[in-house]
């Protein structure tokens, strides 16, 4: 073959640019959409599990309520009861549900984002995508988005079926800070989920991790009791993750006369967790991905 058919048959070169610029941005933007969307396809590629997975967080907060008010002898406790001395508040629906659909997301950011790279594994893609010029957390923010908007549409439907069941008491002026504090929560677990997912490289079954994890965060936060009744000790550490302030923030403002359980501004400690939960998990996650790679685990189970 001379010069001229190697020329020809030379395989054409595509430049990948590098550094921070907006095209880069764009781009990654564009990977992140597109391992939602390619989620969603497999999802409701399988309609019965899709649907499932729908309706599951109202079946599971179900026994959650139905225990609650069979406690508190009612929907509302009345005054001298251990919950409205508490909490200042005897509306143990609302309680338990603004527990609960914080638990959904705590999951979302655990099992979902934690497995997204096992996914992969699973699919065997994971080496494809891996010698593609596509950042390595694409793929775990792709899957954020996606486990993001399914436990909202499952939350939704929680909502509805709740508020006609039960009733929810929600103050409507408290609804626009509670999804402030919301957002800054997420953004925390997002942080914490780039870490979790991190360990799947390391340890490949990942459910190990993601299930003692998931049942600490369950225990420090107040998801179905108040904060006050765990040791100081363990409430002190409740304070290191970002469920326990936002939960606490999310009834001060949704739950009428609602007893503060923490002291100190809350949208300030989720933005301080925000920022150390955000950097220490994507230092993790790189730190743990360049040991994999040197070592040529990736492939391995």
């Amino acid at each position: 073959m001379d010069e001229k058919d190697r020329k020809t048959w030379r395989l054409r070169e595509v430049k990948c640019p590098t550094g921070l610029t907006w095209a880069n941005v764009k781009a990654e933007m564009r990977a992140i959409w597109e391992s939602n969307i390619k989620a969603w396809k497999i999802d409701l590629a399988y309609p019965i599990s899709f649907a499932r997975q729908c309706i599951s967080p109202l079946i599971l907060l179900l026994p959650f309520l139905i225990y609650g008010v069979t406690i508190i002898g009612g929907r509302q406790a009345t005054e001298g009861t251990p919950l409205a001395d508490v909490i200042g508040s005897g509306d143990a629906v609302t309680f338990i549900f603004t527990g609960y659909m914080i638990m959904g997301f705590i999951g979302t950011a655990v099992w979902a984002m934690g497995f997204s790279i096992r996914r992969e594994q699973w699919f065997g893609t994971l080496e494809s995508i891996y010698v593609t010029p596509t950042n390595r957390l694409s793929l775990v923010l792709g899957m954020a988005l996606h486990s993001t908007i399914h436990q909202a549409l499952g939350t939704a439907i929680e909502f509805a079926a709740i508020y006609l069941i039960f009733g929810l008491a929600l103050q409507v002026q408290g609804i626009l800070p509670a999804l402030i504090i919301f957002a800054l929560m997420m953004f925390a677990l997002y942080g914490f989920g780039i870490l979790v997912s991190s360990l799947s490289l390391i340890l490949k079954e990942g459910w190990i991790v993601a299930e003692a994890i998931h049942s600490i965060l369950m225990i420090l936060s107040p998801v179905v009791y108040p904060l006050m009744v765990l040791p100081n000790l363990v409430q002190q550490i409740s304070m290191v993750f970002p469920t326990a302030p936002a939960l606490i923030g999310m009834r001060v403002f949704l739950i009428e006369n609602y007893t503060v359980e923490t002291v100190g501004n809350i949208f300030l400690h989720l933005l301080a967790l925000d920022a150390a939960w955000i950097l220490f998990g994507v230092f993790i996650f790189y730190l743990t991905d360049r040991y994999v790679r040197r070592r040529g685990d990736l492939a391995k189970y």
